[in-house]
């Protein structure tokens, strides 16, 4: 099956980048990158990548925005499988087997990646035992899906239901806009356990309350 994966980019470093995708080329068919309205575009630098295709929002329309581009690109272009992948290094491209073998086998159509499903990730405190607690229950609140983790940005899901999760949200609400969409559209789901290198990764509080904010005021409350 072809598998393309989608990856958001906003200010990135583009070296950082270059090695991000130097490893993702060896796990997927095709690499999509975002630019979403960067200061600098991406296309100004070379990636000697032959299976990358680079797109480009001329302003910033957030990370949700990004992937849905991505996603209706990858579909247009004959993706069977597609992932989310984050530009700054905390996915690991070995887990991509493990992440697509679910809907390779039939036995979903759209698979989460969760940190909490291993023993290997040193999740730090805060995360942990506050952020991530909360989250799953907001999310849990809101869409009725409990998981083990909360906005993990590495997922896979079968282009056959891309139109059943098209995201309305346009920034990081998106994460938790997709588990609404697979509760309602009655999507078989599973989760699979996915590492994370941890650095300066993530939504700290203040984001977290952003993308509450953004929930409660946003069209997923609506449908």
């Amino acid at each position: 099956m072809k598998i393309t994966a989608v990856v958001p980019v906003y200010n990135e470093n583009p070296e950082k980048l270059a090695g991000v995708l130097a490893n993702l080329k060896n796990y997927v068919d095709d690499i999509v990158v975002v630019d979403d309205g960067s200061a600098i575009a991406i296309s100004n630098f070379q990636f000697p990548i032959s299976n990358l295709t680079l797109l480009r929002h001329e302003i910033n329309r957030g990370q949700g925005a990004a992937l849905q581009t991505g996603t209706d690109f990858a579909v247009q272009n004959g993706a069977e499988i597609i992932i989310h992948f984050d530009a700054d290094g905390q996915h690991n491209p070995e887990d991509i087997p493990i992440l697509v073998k679910p809907i390779e086998e039939g036995r979903a159509d759209f698979v989460f990646g969760s940190r909490y499903l291993t023993k290997n990730n040193q999740i730090p405190w805060t995360k942990k035992n506050i952020l991530h607690p909360i989250a799953r229950l907001v999310n849990y609140l809101l869409t009725g899906l409990n998981l083990s983790d909360a906005h993990n940005g590495l997922r896979a899901f079968s282009a056959r239901i891309a139109d059943k999760v098209y995201l309305s949200q346009d920034r990081m609400a998106h994460a938790t806009e997709y588990l609404q969409l697979v509760k309602k559209n009655k999507i078989r789901y599973t989760e699979v356990a996915v590492r994370v290198n941890y650095q300066n990764y993530g939504q700290g509080l203040k984001g977290g309350l952003k993308v509450v904010r953004e929930l409660l005021t946003g069209k997923i409350i609506k449908n």
